[in-house]
């Protein structure tokens, strides 16, 4: 009976298997999973090859790109279609992505995204349960520095001397955060509606002590956030980009600009359709 059971068991699975439309893969990526020592995460590694890789022998830029586990998709297909275009050079694209679900990922990129760790009677009631812990960016960015720049590059034909980092919200709060770090990672940066207001405004009291020390940032910059988002996310940064402007940085290329008609998430695309296309101008 047991023996019957088993085999009618297994015959329906298999017709249940046959039955299941296959699963939807994006075409010339690849994956990879990397533990950090830093802090001991694993992080999933999303690579994405331009249309032309197999085909030829040249070396390509390289975007780095967090919050892949939401915006992966979103950005690399605009690139394709923009290099299709000729608006954009065909790019690699690495997405730093999260293990888990959506709660993971809210937990993940609020702990590996902010520069400071604050108390919880900071946070706003709705945002508590998404930020259990903070100010884990200086080990992110020795991840990206030290672990996944040397794991990935290697493997690849990359420009190792044209790397972009973009981000959204908190993920553009740590663009910015790597951008006054080290400009020796990265080339490009693009932040989309940064969350400037962390920790009251860390990030803006960080860039005058930058001033305060040197005049010069060597780095091609595209920002923007959306005109109907809310006055927390525009006024900080319109205090940023006006403190970067009066300075007057030696080897700063800045674009800066309010997106009209634009929410926090609509902007999102801007990252690959604005950003990009910005900091990649001749």
């Amino acid at each position: 009976m047991k023996k019957a059971l088993t085999v009618f068991l297994l015959f329906i699975s298999i017709l249940y298997a046959q039955d299941r439309a296959p699963l939807v893969t994006l075409g010339r990526t690849e994956v990879y999973k990397i533990t950090s020592t830093y802090n001991n995460v694993t992080y999933p590694i999303f690579v994405s090859l331009p249309s032309s890789y197999n085909s030829s022998d040249k070396d390509y830029p390289v975007v780095y790109m967090l919050d892949a586990y939401s915006s992966f998709g979103i950005v690399t297909q605009m690139a394709k279609l923009l290099a299709f275009n000729k608006e954009l050079p065909e790019l690699i694209i690495l997405g730093i992505s999260s293990e888990g679900g959506s709660r993971e990922f809210n937990y993940n990129r609020a702990r590996d995204y902010t520069p400071t760790s604050i108390s919880s009677d900071k946070i706003q009631d709705n945002l508590e349960s998404m930020i259990p812990t903070s100010g884990g960016a200086s080990n992110f960015l020795s991840f990206i520095a030290n672990e996944l720049i040397p794991f990935i590059e290697p493997k690849y034909r990359i420009k190792n001397d044209d790397r972009t980092l973009i981000g959204h919200s908190l993920g553009g709060l740590f663009v910015g955060y790597t951008l006054l770090q080290d400009q020796k990672i990265f080339n490009r940066y693009v932040m989309i509606s940064p969350a400037l207001f962390w920790d009251n405004n860390y990030l803006l009291n960080q860039e005058k002590n930058y001033y305060a020390k040197t005049k010069s940032l060597n780095a091609i910059v595209y920002t923007s956030v959306g005109s109907l988002e809310e006055t927390s996310f525009l006024d900080t940064w319109k205090e940023f980009t006006g403190s970067l402007k009066q300075h007057e940085y030696s080897g700063l290329k800045l674009s800066a600009e309010i997106s009209p008609n634009e929410t926090h998430y609509t902007i999102i695309p801007h990252l690959a359709t604005r950003g990009l296309i910005s900091v990649f101008k001749p």
